[in-house]
């Protein structure tokens, strides 16, 4: 068991399933939770850090929470899944709401309603507030503040989502979605220019068609595998999630990938944001495969 740290959102999403999907000029019905606009456990740092709960690690998740009925009930869901809120800070002020809207195949359009004009989430407490803290590993998927030494404490790997622009620490590995590079022309060099020499992998996902790790030297390409999809909010923070359980376990980037894109295939066959009913085993730690018997036949 590792102790992950997750610096990301925890909120309450606000599922609608619609009767087609959303389109310019068109209509479409739609049935919310409970038939009263009912929430559940969501954001980026619930739902990653479910996911690692679910594989066994401790998980520590830094956010911020308005201190109004939603954000208090988020907590308490987080809290009730296992997770570690004592790097949670509660702001004044009301929530922001997101509704998830989600199509008969799968697909989730997400609106964020009433956010906030000004003022952000509050940053993280130093390391050194925390000394007998520090994590074996680190996904960061919101840049709040403090993110950066966070970084620099940690032990082990650091994925980093994209597009975070505020963040200016270092990590091993950043993933993002294609449309997030293509709306950033993000690339290898250009991310390793601006993280630094300690950058590894640009990983770039691509939906179920897979993902692929673009490196100095070379690019890696893992497919994806047919899923029945039922509900594909979070999956990308799961796959990340994934990815860093793998390379915990010292998983070279291939086996690494293959393992995120189990983990993140596994998500959009759930019903749920954040994973906290997934059966058991959904999530499994990375384990690395046994040598194949007839190469090692050869061998001796």
């Amino acid at each position: 068991m590792a102790l992950v740290l997750v610096i990301g959102a925890v909120a309450l999403d606000r599922p609608i399933r619609l009767d087609r999907p959303v389109r310019s000029g068109g209509r479409a019905r739609g049935v919310s939770q409970g038939r009263m606009l009912g929430g559940r456990l969501g954001g980026s740092g619930s739902n990653a850090g479910c996911a690692l709960r679910s594989a066994g690690h401790q998980v520590l998740v830094a956010s911020s929470l308005s201190d109004d009925a939603d954000g208090l009930e988020a907590r308490r869901l987080a809290e009730a899944a296992g997770l570690d809120l004592r790097f949670t800070s509660l702001r004044p002020g009301a929530s922001s709401r997101t509704l998830i809207f989600i199509d008969p195949g799968g697909e989730r359009t997400i609106i964020g309603l009433d956010e906030p004009a000004q003022g952000g989430p509050s940053p993280i407490a130093a390391p050194s507030a925390w000394p007998d803290v520090r994590p074996d590993g680190l996904f960061i998927r919101a840049a709040y503040g403090g993110a950066a030494d966070w970084a620099q404490a940690t032990q082990g790997p650091v994925v980093l989502h994209w597009p975070t622009r505020a963040y200016n620490g270092q990590a091993d590995v950043v993933v993002a979605s294609a449309d997030d590079l293509e709306a950033s022309a993000l690339t290898y060099e250009a991310a390793r220019a601006r993280l630094g020499p300690r950058l590894q992998w640009l990983v770039v996902t691509h939906g179920a068609a897979g993902a692929v790790a673009h490196g100095p030297a070379n690019a890696i390409t893992v497919a994806g595998q047919p899923r029945t999809m039922r509900d594909a909010t979070g999956a990308g923070d799961i796959f990340a999630a994934g990815l860093l359980d793998a390379l915990l376990a010292g998983a070279p980037i291939q086996r690494a990938l293959e393992h995120a894109c189990a983990w993140g295939g596994a998500a959009v066959e759930l019903e749920g944001s954040a994973p906290v009913d997934a059966p058991p085993h959904t999530f499994g730690r990375f384990v690395e495969r046994p040598p194949d018997r007839q190469a090692s036949m050869s061998r001796e």
